[in-house]
């Protein structure tokens, strides 16, 4: 981890501009192609959430912006970014996980399956000490519905700079299986050059694709 030089930064004015806003974060929905990473996964007898989660931090990890959290007057740039998403349970109810980042699918899927026992065999939110980690994306899933719109609840008395990505229900779309993504950053940290680098880096992952 290292502090970003705010003052030599190219996006110095952008991010005293949008640190100002009420409401910094911004955020689209589209759509990946998960035909290939479906079939993969399938083929491997992979969870499918635990593959293109997966393949998402990953994606995370390789645009620097999306590295950057705010902490005090400070902006830290993370070397690795990790994974923390909410997993449900039988009785409707959900908690929260820290998954490690790993570029290595077997090694990543061996701590998400701990932490989805974890919150299986537990109840709550599951507010331990790395619910407020920044160095995380916070992720969720919808897999009941698709979706052309999302919002988050949001605390702004808490400092939060973390980006938000949500995934949708997998659905057929002519001969392809497609899945909405939703993913919001804080615009004082990145634009939206960025969340289309993430979305590039991502789709390309799904593909099979080495980068």
């Amino acid at each position: 981890m290292k502090i970003l030089d705010k003052f030599t930064w190219k996006r110095r004015e952008h991010f005293e501009f949008f640190s100002q806003c009420d409401e910094p974060f911004f955020g689209l929905v589209t759509e990946i192609d998960c035909t290939k990473a479906y079939q993969v996964s399938k083929e491997n007898k992979q969870s499918f959430f635990a593959y293109y989660l997966h393949k998402s931090i990953l994606a995370v990890n390789l645009v620097e912006e999306l590295r950057y959290r705010i902490d005090g007057e400070n902006i830290k740039v993370y070397k690795e970014i990790h994974a923390s998403t909410t997993i449900g349970r039988e009785d409707e109810t959900f908690g929260f996980t820290f998954v490690l980042f790993h570029k290595d699918f077997e090694i990543f899927n061996t701590s998400l399956k701990a932490e989805i026992e974890s919150v299986r065999n537990s109840v709550g939110l599951r507010l331990n000490e790395n619910a407020s980690r920044k160095n995380v994306v916070h992720y969720s899933s919808i897999p009941w519905n698709t979706f052309s719109g999302l919002t988050h609840a949001r605390n702004y008395k808490f400092e939060d700079s973390a980006p938000k990505i949500t995934f949708g229900k997998m659905f057929q779309k002519e001969d392809k299986r497609m899945m909405n993504i939703a993913v919001y950053v804080h615009h004082a940290l990145a634009d939206g050059i960025h969340i289309a680098k993430y979305l590039e880096f991502f789709q390309k992952l799904m593909n099979g694709e080495k980068i």
